[in-house]
């Protein structure tokens, strides 16, 4: 049996004791021994279990005052963990925001510049097609001339043979041969 249920049977049985007594004595009416009775049962019962319970309750609240010490040191470490892996996230985020609006600033900076490529061609490819466009109508304008030139030279010796038909007589017509056959001759 351990020292505490001896300690605390012993309390009892004096408590019990005192007061069996007392109630076992008649009732006279005045002043009886009974409350003084149980204040000492009570206040050896006190006196004992503060005896007994000294050291163990004193060792349970030194237990329990480290047990909460070393909870607040703890809570206290990963408060301060908690707060520096907080500072290393806000910074990483803050570098994170900082790309990303490098990243954006790159982007819209290339995309200008693409853009600005993209005009450039347009332009220069405009320019060929023009020049292209120019040259090809110079090309059709130079063989319009010729065409509509032909079509003079055509309409200007279909008109002389005509007019020449018409005034031409035979025996103008028996000179004009001799005349080139000689000219033939010569130029062989």
């Amino acid at each position: 049996m351990s020292p505490f249920n001896r300690w605390l049977g012993l309390s009892l049985g004096v408590q019990f004791w005192g007061a069996g007594n007392l109630w076992a004595a008649g009732g006279e009416g005045g002043f009886s021994g009974e409350v003084i009775w149980q204040i000492a049962a009570f206040a050896l019962l006190l006196f004992f279990l503060a005896k007994m319970m000294k050291k163990p309750l004193k060792a349970f609240l030194v237990k329990r005052k480290e047990e909460i010490r070393n909870s607040l040191d703890q809570a206290s470490k990963k408060e301060n963990e908690a707060r520096r892996v907080f500072g290393e996230w806000e910074k990483k985020l803050e570098a994170l925001s900082q790309e990303v609006r490098a990243l954006h600033e790159t982007i819209r900076k290339e995309g200008e510049e693409e853009r600005q490529r993209i005009v450039e061609r347009a332009q220069e490819e405009g320019e060929r097609v023009r020049k292209q466009a120019q040259i090809i109508a110079e090309h059709e304008l130079k063989k319009a001339r010729m065409a509509l030139k032909k079509e003079m030279v055509d309409l200007s010796l279909e008109l002389a043979e005509k007019l020449l038909k018409e005034k031409i007589q035979p025996q103008d017509q028996e000179r004009l041969v001799r005349e080139y056959i000689g000219k033939m001759r010569e130029i062989r």
